[in-house]
């Protein structure tokens, strides 16, 4: 009798779930339940609160009760009274400490989890930097690859005398002149500078003929090497410069459609800006209130804010639709050669629906065989069925996006029109720039671009979403990608891919698209991130760029000069000796660099224009898709 009622319970749990999937839910969401329970209760030192508790309803009670009744009405206190006072601390303080496990076992877990997806975020970034870095030296072939792995080596801060006399080998071939930089970086360590310039002295006919014959295939390394060979070194203080317009690059790759714009550089760059914001990192920039000629100062404005919004929603249909077809590749539904990395959106979209219309086709097939009692197509039937109900899913969230573009970028017309309008009426017209007391002239503000606390945690939050997602994770000292079924290393395509969403969620919180705070980043050196190591664990790679993030120095000179550019080309204003004194004094900018841009003509500047880009027709998901996925449903239970 009992062996029978110990018999029904695994039938009644198969009538459920069949397989006994459900049970396992059950119990792993249990689990979780009971973990976050015990971690709540364990944060709680239950010893030292439950004697506060016996102090302060016994003896604490007892005498503040005694005295206070005592002096207001001259006897002791009833035994009632003591009671219920008694009573009244016991009760508020366990709901207290109730209140404070129920706290940490919802918004207490909460913080942990914003604090672990923080530091799986660097983690992650840290390694991406790494393994780009390593793309960038794999996409190369023969002495490029060679070149560009020395260049690496050479912007290393601790990179010993040997490193630097390998790295001048890898790149000059001169055994002599490598071990001339070794002697040289050896009296650079120990200070001894004036024997540096005499090394350099002696040997500079020699060194300038490498140099020149390095110049023709790698300047950036002819320049590094040059700064070796002066007993420059890379300084923790300065940094590391920026690729030029690249936050630019990464806009004009989302909104042309096209991420062959974007170097692997450009996504190295995007990384390490995401890394060292959600380190702490604090960007020093300079913008402006300017008064006179205001109407083109208000359409540029609109124009560059425009265009911003566009990229911006371009960018979210863009790699949701390009997502949609490295998934399909992936799982084997679709060829390379089908669905290719390089292909226009609209095509995409085209092909992506032939595709997915296929896919229908064959889980409508297999759910009849399966229908007809064909049962050893069951897993193939689930395998596809959670394909096309995820691509649907994907290939919806695509369309909603397009549907954004589409109005962002008539709005960008509208713009561009009234720009082009204003600047051909008021060519003719001239501006200085005018500085002191008066309506009239420009005010320069600074600002600082950082985040907070709470916006780092969120940033990391759907950053780590978004990896997870793309299933990044690191095997070895190689990442990877797509660990279900197609597991594969860390692509040109994806890590693109990745640079795209990071400024797509960057924009909202400091706004990458507006002209000034792409100068102020492009303005500024980037954050020495040289010692950064495979083997780095994720709260030293956190300790590693907040500390580095502190380092690098705030110099306004740069900025300055960006600014002074603006002015001259965009908004043609004449930048006067006044002027140049003004920017030298007070931000650092250098003279010469602002006479070149002084002597600029205004009259030069040649009328914006855009490139009219229609957004690609997303059509409607079919009902097809729909009807494969109710008769695979049903065949599924």
């Amino acid at each position: 009798m009992r062996w029978n009622i110990f018999r029904r319970k695994p039938q009644h749990r198969d009538q459920k779930g069949g397989d006994g999937s459900p049970g396992v839910s059950l119990a792993r969401e249990g689990n979780e339940q009971i973990q976050r329970l015990s971690e709540a209760v364990e944060k709680e030192p239950w010893s030292i609160n439950f004697l506060q508790l016996i102090w302060t309803a016994g003896p604490v009670t007892v005498i503040g009760l005694y005295g206070g009744y005592y002096v207001g009405y001259g006897k002791a206190p009833p035994a009632q009274t003591l009671i219920y006072f008694t009573s009244f601390t016991v009760l508020s303080g366990v709901l207290g400490l109730l209140a404070k496990v129920i706290y940490n076992m919802t918004r207490g877990q909460e913080r942990e989890d914003a604090e672990e997806n923080f530091r799986e975020t660097i983690d992650k970034l840290a390694d991406l930097i790494l393994g780009v870095r390593d793309l960038i030296v794999d996409s190369q072939d023969g002495e490029a690859r060679q070149r560009e792995a020395a260049l690496q080596l050479l912007r290393k801060v601790n990179l010993s005398a040997e490193g630097v006399a390998f790295a001048c080998q890898e790149l000059t071939g001169d055994a002599e002149l490598a071990r001339l930089l070794s002697r040289i970086d050896t009296y650079r360590r120990a200070g001894l500078y004036s024997r540096v310039k005499d090394l350099e002295t002696s040997y500079r006919e020699r060194i300038e003929t490498a140099l020149v014959y390095l110049q023709e295939s790698s300047p950036e390394a002819a320049s590094v090497l040059r700064e070796r060979f002066q007993g420059k070194a890379p300084h923790l203080e300065r940094g590391v410069p920026r690729d030029e317009h690249f936050i630019e690059r990464t806009l004009a790759a989302i909104e042309e459609d096209n991420d062959l714009i974007m170097t692997l550089q450009d996504v190295e760059e995007m990384l390490i800006l995401a890394f060292e914001m959600l380190c702490g990192r604090e960007i020093p920039m300079l913008t402006f209130h300017y008064s006179g000629r205001w109407r083109l100062a208000k359409a540029l404005d609109t124009l560059e804010d425009r265009r911003s919004r566009y990229r911006i929603a371009q960018a979210r249909g863009s790699n949701r639709i390009r997502a949609l077809a490295s998934y399909l590749v992936d799982q084997d539904i679709a060829s390379t050669e089908r669905l290719p990395s390089g292909l226009a959106a609209e095509t995409l979209c085209e092909r992506l629906d032939e595709v997915l219309t296929e896919l229908a086709a064959r889980v409508h097939h297999l759910a009849s065989q399966v229908r007809r009692g064909w049962l050893q197509e069951l897993p193939e039937l689930r395998r596809l069925s959670d394909i096309l109900g995820a691509s649907a899913k994907l290939y919806k969230s695509a369309r909603t996006a397009y549907q954004q573009v589409g109005k962002a970028h008539a709005a960008l017309l509208e713009a561009s029109e009234e720009w082009n309008r204003l600047s051909q009426d008021l060519a003719i017209d001239s501006s200085r720039l005018h500085l002191g007391p008066g309506r009239r002239g420009l005010r320069i503000i600074e600002r600082v671009t950082r985040l907070d606390n709470e916006q780092r945690l969120e940033i990391s939050a759907q950053l780590a979403h978004y990896m997870r997602g793309e299933q990044v994770e690191r095997r070895g000292r190689r990442l990877f990608t797509r660990r279900n079924g197609s597991v594969r290393a860390l692509t040109i395509e994806s890590a693109k891919r990745l640079a795209i969403e990071i400024a797509v969620v960057m924009e909202p919180y400091i706004h990458l698209s507006r002209p000034m705070v792409q100068r102020g980043f492009e303005s500024t050196n980037a954050t020495y991130l040289g010692g950064l190591e495979p083997d780095m664990s994720a709260s030293e790679k956190v300790a590693l760029g907040m500390s580095m993030a502190k380092e690098v120095e705030q110099d306004l000179g740069p900025p300055a000069e960006h600014l002074a550019v603006v002015l001259v080309r965009h908004y043609q204003v004449a930048l006067s000796e006044g002027a140049q004194e003004f920017l030298h004094s007070t931000y650092g900018a250098r003279r010469k660099v602002l006479e070149v841009i002084g002597n600029y003509s205004p009259g030069e500047a040649r009328a914006v224009s855009f490139l009219s880009l229609r957004p690609p027709l997303v059509p409607k998901p079919r009902q097809e898709w729909y009807r494969a996925l109710v008769r695979a449903r049903q065949q599924l239970g």
